[in-house]
């Protein structure tokens, strides 16, 4: 299960905390939660710092986020290199 917590920060940024497993079923409420802040005209941060588990599709989906101007904070080092791979695609 994957927890979204929302903080709303002083400069202007709208961060996404996630934990948990972040896997495909769970990718409709983060995507919902990821357009929310972009209508509100934010800047999305999504804080990986908390994430356990990551699937091939959530992989895909977040690297296909970070071409679109989001960017990933508190990363797990097992991680960085997938979405980079992913991204670079």
């Amino acid at each position: 299960m994957l927890r979204i917590d929302i903080r709303l920060e002083t400069d202007g940024d709208t961060t996404l905390a996630l934990a948990g497993k972040c896997n495909g079923t769970a990718l409709g409420e983060l995507r919902r939660a990821i357009e929310r802040a972009r209508r509100s005209h934010r800047r999305v941060v999504l804080d990986l710092g908390e994430v356990t588990l990551l699937d091939r599709p959530s992989l895909q989906f977040l690297a296909a986020q970070t071409r679109e101007d989001v960017q990933l904070t508190n990363c797990p080092e097992y991680i960085q290199p997938w979405i980079y791979r992913e991204s670079s695609q």
